[in-house]
């Protein structure tokens, strides 16, 4: 029996089989594409595959990596489908549009939010997230976030969250960027009173409030959360929360997870 379909940005899309997700241009030597809508590349009660070793990913922080927008669909994953990171709240893997939807995350396969920014504190700058909290334009994959500016107090670029630069009475103690390395070790704190960023899953290092000079309080930054994970506190506020790693905005799907997820699942 022949499958009739049409062609959908080249992919040749049709009722009969799954679609597998192509590279555009490599970026770091490693496969990818950037905020994926499965309506632009399968019907109804069709297959999406992400392959092993390919990177999905968030070009902004209020857009996921994947909208699962058509109904009964199936999404089988093998790489890395990953949100971006916060320079405020991280934002999410994927996110579901339609009801029916099936995910399978196999063995090895990443699905992960961006991590949340720390929490600011005496103007040294918060660690950013894991996803590339703190940058923008295209990001570097597999590649450790940019190490904080402004001398010896910065904060460490992290695989996954960023640390925070650190009190500076003079200003100018940058936090270091988030990562996108799965699983990802968060980076170093700055100089005292500010926090490490995050590994894979985990908080970013909270700073330390140490009293009042009359000018302000003394607290040190937070760092970055890791993949879908939340900032540090500053001692006083709280970081920035991590994406999700699923949104299901209240459709009903199934999971099946062989792999890794980061943020929550709701």
């Amino acid at each position: 029996m022949t499958s009739f379909g049409y062609d959908i940005l080249g992919f040749g899309v049709s009722g009969g089989g799954p679609v597998t997700l192509t590279s555009t241009a490599l970026i770091n030597s490693l496969s990818n594409r950037s905020n994926v809508t499965t309506s632009s590349f399968i019907l109804t009660s069709g297959t999406l595959i992400i392959p092993a070793d390919f990177w999905l990913w968030a070009s902004d922080t209020g857009t996921a990596a994947l909208i699962v927008d058509t109904q009964n669909a199936t999404i089988e994953n093998s790489g890395n489908i990953v949100g971006k990171g916060g320079g405020g709240v991280g934002g999410d893997a994927i996110s579901i549009t339609a009801s029916g939807v099936t995910i399978i995350n196999n063995s090895g396969a990443y699905i992960a939010g961006g991590g949340g920014a720390g929490a600011q504190g005496r103007n040294g700058s918060p660690g950013g997230g894991a996803g590339g909290g703190g940058q923008s334009g295209t990001p570097t994959l597999g590649a450790a976030g940019a190490q904080g500016t402004g001398g010896s107090g910065s904060g460490a670029g992290g695989g996954a969250g960023g640390g925070a630069g650190a009190v500076s009475f003079a200003g100018g103690l940058q936090g270091g960027q988030g990562g996108y390395i799965l699983p990802g070790s968060g980076g170093a704190a700055g100089n005292s009173n500010s926090g490490g960023g995050g590994g894979g899953g985990s908080a970013g290092g909270n700073g330390t409030y140490y009293g009042n000079d009359g000018g302000g309080p003394l607290n040190g930054s937070g760092g970055g959360g890791g993949w879908g994970a939340a900032g540090g506190t500053n001692g006083i506020s709280s970081g920035s929360a991590g994406g999700k790693g699923i949104e299901s905005n209240s459709n009903s799907f199934t999971l099946t997870n062989n792999g890794t997820i980061y943020g929550s699942q709701s």
